[in-house]
């Protein structure tokens, strides 16, 4: 029913980042609506590391202070198929259900950053009637060092957006951006467990894992932050040229 990855410690590794996971389901909120998600359900936790021993038993805590191990949570989905590349021109042009939830993802995708579009990450939907499109691998991504996990949904794809998505980037700016992204989880070390802050203060640092005495608070730095909102702006000048059309 869910799929559960440990950080490893330190929680900023290579294609193991919680927090681009996390960053990456609350952004689609900003111009999607639920029905409409293209991550599915994601929350960090911490969880007591006697308890994954069992199925991990390399895994070391997350941070000092806790044997504790943050981990992703994530929404394990039902009937999908793991194509290698979902993309379908020919489908696009005469479904414009899977048109909308293609273009959707892609708008995501091409905000984030995506760089990992091996096969398994990108989601089609094997409900009859139903093509929506998912991505739920998203740790490689928004200010990640250049990989070879695949690339092939980090830029626009799709040569058409829906009006409602457009309408919706449009209404966003870097300080919406700032207010969803700069702080998207924070912890307090408490008698031995790192219990969880929600609505904590920003913490000071422009760095995505930051560590004040008894606190630890992941969120998304200042330029991973301005870059997505460069590429918004980006996006939107190619609608406004005419350069991608408007459903």
């Amino acid at each position: 029913r869910i799929t559960i990855r440990p950080a490893e410690p330190g929680a900023a590794t290579f294609n193991n980042e919680p927090r681009y996971e996390l960053a990456a389901y609350v952004l689609q909120q900003a111009f999607l609506d639920e029905p409409e998600f293209v991550v599915p359900p994601t929350v960090l936790r911490t969880l007591p590391r006697a308890d994954l021993l069992p199925h991990a038993p390399r895994t070391r805590p997350t941070f000092r202070g806790a044997d504790e191990v943050l981990v992703v949570v994530q929404y394990w989905l039902q009937q999908v198929s793991n194509r290698s590349d979902p993309w379908d021109p020919r489908r696009f042009a005469s479904d414009p259900v899977y048109a909308r939830h293609v273009a959707n993802l892609n708008v995501l995708t091409f905000l984030i950053r995506h760089g990992d579009s091996n096969a398994g990450n990108i989601l089609v939907s094997e409900v009859p009637g139903h093509p929506r499109v998912f991505a739920v691998d998203n740790g490689v991504a928004f200010g990640s060092p250049a990989s070879d996990r695949g690339t092939a949904w980090r830029e626009l794809r799709v040569p058409a957006l829906p009006a409602r998505t457009v309408e919706r980037l449009r209404a966003l700016d870097a300080e919406a951006l700032r207010q969803r992204l700069s702080v998207l989880a924070t912890w307090r070390l408490e008698q031995g467990r790192w219990v969880s802050q929600p609505g904590a203060p920003r913490l000071s640092g422009d760095v995505g894992v930051r560590i004040r005495d008894d606190q630890v608070q992941l969120g998304l730095t200042r330029r991973e932050i301005l870059a997505i909102d460069q590429r918004r702006r980006q996006l939107l000048r190619r609608v406004d040229r005419g350069e991608l059309g408007v459903f």
